[in-house]
């Protein structure tokens, strides 16, 4: 009699105070996006990019942040697929379209942030183009860095991975914590136009990447958080 009560009980706790259920990624992007631009293609018709990026902070707060990442394969330039399950750390994905002209400037950086934060975070290049010249590109990489392709001509891009094309575009940084839970999006990861001198070149993209890295007091210790 005292075990049932006790089941009873538990059950009843369960009712009361339910499990959170996951939001994902792909879905939220489904349900809110369109009318995040909608509303923020009238804000930039009117000048308004300070209300633009205000629909963008509200979309990313109230849907977007710690929503999780299904598991999806993406082909690797070198052979092979990179499955978002097997990867054990937090993990940026780097979105870039092949026609895009990447400065030396930024590659160079990623190239260095790679090394110094290897063994603590991942970095993926995802090029929304053909094998063929997504592995042109790669060559500028270091063996840190994962570069992988989506090819949309052979139809094989599901629709859990095509909302990181359609959502923002490219370029575009999405910071994932070891749990596949979105932290930040950086949804214009380029080098500015005016950073003509490299080193600062290099402070510009060193900055974006620590902003996407770090929490938001700024840090020089090389440790990564996830901050939830």
């Amino acid at each position: 009699m005292k075990v049932y009560i006790t089941i009873l009980m538990l059950g009843c706790m369960f009712l009361v105070f339910p499990q959170q259920q996951k939001t994902y990624f792909d879905s939220q992007i489904t349900q809110h996006l369109k009318a995040y631009k909608a509303k923020s293609e009238i804000a930039l018709q009117h000048g308004d990019k300070e209300q633009a990026e205000f629909l963008f902070d509200s979309l990313f707060e109230n849907h977007l942040k710690f929503s999780h990442l299904r598991d999806f394969s993406l082909n690797k330039v070198k052979g092979g697929t990179l499955k978002t399950s097997s990867i054990g750390k937090p993990f940026l994905l780097i979105t870039k379209s092949s026609w895009e002209q990447i400065k030396d400037e930024e590659i160079n950086e990623i190239n260095r942030m790679s090394k110094m934060y290897k063994g603590q975070i991942e970095i993926i290049v995802l090029f929304w183009d053909s094998k063929e010249k997504a592995k042109l590109h790669s060559k500028d990489y270091n063996s840190n860095v994962i570069i992988t392709y989506v090819d949309e001509r052979d139809n094989n891009a599901n629709h859990i991975i095509k909302p990181f094309k359609h959502s923002f575009g490219a370029p575009a940084c999405f910071f994932f914590s070891e749990e596949k839970q979105l932290l930040k999006i950086d949804k214009k990861f380029t080098i500015s136009n005016e950073s003509s001198r490299s080193e600062v070149a290099f402070n510009a993209i060193h900055e974006k990447i620590k902003w996407m890295l770090f929490s938001d007091e700024p840090t020089n210790e090389d440790i990564i958080t996830t901050l939830k």
